[in-house]
């Protein structure tokens, strides 16, 4: 049977594709403009066809029916399709001009004319595949319904048609593609778990967990966990830097293990702190790692420079999946994971005197924030058991993010709220924000422990959410960010998918913008630490990049 196309789901469908096209956060690669016009056109489709459905229905239990002449109605009809096709070409120039100006505010190349068009058409074709995999689901709900209709009420017969075919079309969705999919990637993650990453070699310092010295074997620490051993600065980095006497940074660290619990795996960190002397360090900086077990190396950096290398990094791996399969899939494990290392590590320095106590110090990035902000029940809680914190790339619809925002002062936008005025928690985009609010006000006396949540304007990651899906959200309002294109326009649905697929491509923007947290990282922590955050840091700076392994920057 030949598919003849519903009228009014092309025009939903056109017009969908036009407000698609609207830019985001991040220049859009071609897979980035096919998913977002795909899954857009089909939704403007599906709303355009279920629309003239209803309205049939309507009219014929109304006993209305709308007959229009052919003949007159003949030049709408005929100019209608070049109209469209005309509106949408206009978008399309629309939106290469948009992306140049994104590319500009992001300091990265534009993205070709070629390959925008390239994502143009996989985003027609991925239309078509979901709109023929609809026709075959609700095919199915009308033969099922058709054949109950004999021995039951036709409206009955249609409910359960759709309803089987529903749990039916869920049951397959999740049995055969969601999980077949997740052990897929389950099985390559354990894989690049187990593969060393390039340029990285076993410590020699006794400081680091994987040396000859320390209990946890360099083979057992997966591939980012052997990279933070490896990485980071020793003495000699940090008195070439500073011109000061230095120590070697302790890092102790644990991999994942099949067959050893978290509660296991925090106890083998707190052994290898009592092992290199960590606990006697002047800072103790633990920092909950994303999926895979990798930690931003700048924070870490930025703290054993800043103190001299008078300092232990403690962390652990909980998962070896990719942070973006385990932002969706398992949200639970990084919080476990935060709040048993930290409570392990919090009954140690109870059982030492005070005076002999190092400031503890808490952070992470992205699933790393996320998961060690929700070790606490609160600011409040948060103050009374840290003597600081830098969180970056934390997403909006944490809980502590959540308890905090929306009380911010007012006047201040989402993007760079003030709590409390600046007391004891900051939220900064640059740091300059640590010291003069958005709204030009200088902060006054920042009490300790100093909390910094660095959150960049364009940072997909920290501002999706599932309510972008029906709410328009503060952010797309106020349009404060200096690297947000102001034609960025919140619209139902699209938004969600949009600022969805930008998430991937954040990390390969330049620092200081999209989810990259780098040298800033720098000033937040020389914040918390006390210290001046507008200092020149720039030779500091240069030296942390050169311990980074270039393929880990």
């Amino acid at each position: 049977m030949r598919f003849k196309p519903d009228a009014a789901g092309l025009v939903g469908a056109h017009v969908m594709s036009w407000v698609s096209l609207s830019p985001s956060f991040i220049p859009r690669t071609w897979w980035m403009t096919a998913v977002n016009t795909g899954i857009s056109q089909t939704f403007g489709y599906v709303v355009g066809a279920a629309g003239t459905a209803a309205a049939r229905a309507v009219g014929r239990q109304l006993g209305i029916e709308i007959r229009i002449d052919e003949e007159k109605a003949r030049p709408a009809i005929e100019t209608l399709p070049w109209l469209m096709f005309g509106i949408s070409g206009l978008s399309w120039l629309r939106n290469l001009r948009a992306q140049t100006e994104i590319a500009g505010l992001m300091e990265t190349r534009p993205i070709r004319s070629r390959e925008h068009m390239v994502g143009v058409v996989g985003g027609l074709a991925l239309t078509a595949g979901l709109v023929s995999v609809g026709r075959g689901i609700n095919a199915i709900a009308t033969h099922l319904s058709s054949a109950l209709k004999p021995v039951m009420p036709a409206p009955v017969a249609a409910a359960i048609g759709a309803g089987a075919t529903a749990t039916g079309t869920a049951l397959v969705l999740d049995k055969v593609v969601y999980r077949r999919l997740l052990e897929w990637l389950s099985k390559a993650a354990q894989e690049t778990n187990a593969k060393l990453l390039p340029g990285r070699v076993p410590p020699v310092e006794p400081e680091r967990s994987g040396s000859a010295a320390s209990y946890e074997a360099w083979s057992t620490l997966g591939a980012k966990g052997q990279a933070v051993v490896s990485d980071g600065p020793r003495a000699v980095d940090i008195e070439e830097a500073t011109g000061k006497p230095a120590l070697t940074p302790i890092r102790a660290y644990a991999g994942w293990r099949e067959g050893r619990d978290l509660e296991e795996t925090a106890a083998a960190v707190v052994a290898e702190l009592h092992r290199t002397g960590g606990f006697d360090r002047e800072v103790l900086l633990v920092l909950t790692s994303t999926g895979t077990g990798w930690l931003q190396e700048w924070s870490a950096s930025s703290v054993e420079f800043l103190t001299g290398g008078n300092c232990a990094l403690a962390s652990m791996q909980y998962t070896y999946l990719p942070s973006g399969v385990a932002f969706f899939a398992d949200r639970i494990s990084p919080v476990l994971a935060a709040s048993t290392l930290l409570a392990a590590i919090e009954a140690e320095l109870e059982q030492r005197p005070v005076e002999r106590r190092p400031k503890l110090l808490v952070g992470g990035e992205s699933l790393g924030a996320l998961g060690g902000t929700k070790a606490f029940e609160g600011l409040e809680d948060m103050i009374g058991r840290v003597d600081g914190a830098v969180w970056s790339g934390l997403p909006r619809f944490t809980e502590f993010w959540e308890s905090l925002v929306p009380f911010r002062r007012r006047g201040t936008p989402e993007i760079a709220p003030v709590i409390d005025d600046g007391r004891h928690v900051r939220f900064a985009t640059r740091p300059e924000d640590l010291v003069t609010d958005v709204t030009g006000v200088p902060y006054g006396a920042w009490d300790s422990p100093r909390i910094v949540v660095a959150q960049h304007a364009s940072d997909p990651v920290v501002w999706w959410s599932p309510d972008l899906l029906w709410r328009k959200p503060d952010w797309a309002k106020e349009k404060a960010g200096s690297d947000v294109s102001r034609s960025l326009q919140w619209q139902p649905w699209v938004t969600f998918w949009q600022v969805a697929s930008d998430m991937p491509q954040s990390v390969s923007v330049p620092g200081g913008h999209g989810h990259r947290y780098v040298e800033d990282m720098l000033q937040y922590w020389a914040a918390v630490l006390g210290q001046d955050p507008l200092t020149d840091y720039s030779t500091i700076a240069q030296a942390i990049r050169r311990t980074i392994v270039p393929n880990f920057a």
